[in-house]
């Protein structure tokens, strides 16, 4: 220590009037892998030994843990790259047919962990549940005169990398607003007598799933951000996010039909007004505490309709048996009733849309006609979220799916039938 301390003062008064931080070098080598294959099956005769097998280089006897196969856990990979076939434990890389699988919402919902409803009593997957955990309220934050309790919320519905699950284990009931209201009959004393209940339970899981799809989108956007500007895992040509023209959402409104083979959701965002006020946009907010905007409007539609997908309706060859694909249309007005929260997706939209612009000029044709610029053709309120094995490569977009499929489940929209 007397001897580094004078050289960092140094070199903190010399850096003083700069703004940047140290470069402190963060990254680990990579870790070389201790797999080692194992040798071929040896030979028991005694023709193929001149001497005694327990004497021989490499003996099956006294080394059998080297003719032993162990399970192997090679590094991954994020996305498509160069992978040297010829090394020993060359790292995983998904195929294809498994960017496909990722990059649907529903299968992935239906292979989340089984876990049991405290209501139903069911055992479902845990992305159509909603996680409770008891959580002790300290003494010193409730007012003078009142002990201590324990109280039943919500836990692990926010993304990770925002914040990590309070506490481990937990229970678990369906994604609903009316089956969370069933709580109140005391369902939930099997696991703890001492558990009690808030009035305000319901509508924090709302807000924590609204905040959720926006974290989600985020992320989406981040991750574009950064694509662009490496250049790395870019996929193919197919768009995650994209405006409907106008053309297109009039069309979509008199056939009720999508013509789209990859869509996961249309979410209709218009840009929310300014105050009346102080003539200015409400500033968007990812806060999780509970906002003070929230303003539900008369007549409001439902927060989520179905759709059919045009090419599903067209294919012949799919027996009657199969439903057909529907693709969920969400109106910002109904699933986010706060002003910040609805400011802040249609930012995020914003840079979404952005990043694909890049992406987009990086694989079209310098020599293709431009777009004729009509009034059929300028953009609508309607975004269109696609989701298949190309973009999985460039995003995530079928968590934002996900996210907002729970959401509609919870508004009690998703358990039709």
């Amino acid at each position: 220590m007397p001897r580094i301390l004078p050289r960092l003062l140094d070199k903190i008064e010399r850096q003083a009037n700069q703004e940047r931080f140290f470069e402190f070098k963060t990254r680990k080598p990579a870790k070389e892998s201790s797999y080692k294959p194992p040798l071929p099956p040896p030979s028991f005769h005694p023709a193929h030994h001149s001497h005694s097998i327990l004497l021989s280089p490499q003996s099956p006897v006294t080394n059998a843990k080297d003719y032993a196969r162990h399970k192997r856990i090679p590094s991954s990979l994020s996305g498509l790259g160069k992978v040297d076939t010829n090394h020993i434990d060359p790292p995983r890389q998904m195929t294809r047919a498994e960017f496909g699988w990722w990059a649907n919402p529903y299968l992935r919902m239906l292979s989340s962990p089984m876990r049991v409803c405290l209501v139903t009593q069911r055992r479902l997957p845990s992305d159509l549940l909603i996680r409770l955990v008891g959580m002790s309220i300290s003494s010193s934050r409730l007012p003078s005169g009142r002990k201590s309790s324990t109280k039943l919320v919500p836990d692990g519905i926010l993304h990770p990398k925002y914040t990590n699950r309070q506490v481990p284990g937990g229970s678990y009931v369906l994604c609903w607003r009316n089956a969370v209201s069933q709580l109140e009959k005391g369902g939930y004393k099997r696991k703890s007598p001492d558990l009690t209940l808030y009035p305000f339970l319901e509508n924090q899981i709302a807000h924590l799933l609204r905040l959720r799809v926006l974290q989600e989108f985020e992320l989406l956007a981040e991750r574009l951000e950064y694509v662009v500007k490496t250049r790395k895992n870019l996929g193919n040509s197919n768009v995650i996010l994209r405006r409907l023209t106008r053309e297109e959402w009039g069309l979509m409104r008199s056939t009720a039909l999508l013509p789209s083979q990859s869509a996961v959701a249309v979410l209709i965002v218009p840009p929310v007004n300014k105050d009346v006020v102080t003539k200015k946009r409400p500033t968007g907010s990812l806060s999780p505490l509970p906002p003070d905007d929230e303003h539900i409007p008369k007549n409001v539609p439902p927060t989520s309709s179905l759709l059919p997908s045009a090419w599903v309706a067209q294919e012949e060859e799919l027996p009657n048996t199969l439903p057909s694909l529907q693709v969920p249309l969400y109106n910002s007005t109904a699933a986010f009733p706060s002003r910040s929260q609805r400011s802040a997706l249609h930012s995020i939209l914003l840079r979404i849309l952005a990043a694909e612009r890049h992406v987009k000029r990086l694989h079209v044709n310098k020599d293709s006609p431009p777009k004729n610029n009509t009034a059929q053709s300028r953009s609508s309120h309607a975004f269109l979220l696609c989701s298949d094995e190309g973009t999985a490569i460039r995003g995530d977009p079928a968590a934002i799916a996900v996210a907002l499929w729970r959401l509609r489940m919870y508004d009690g929209e998703g358990w039709e039938g």
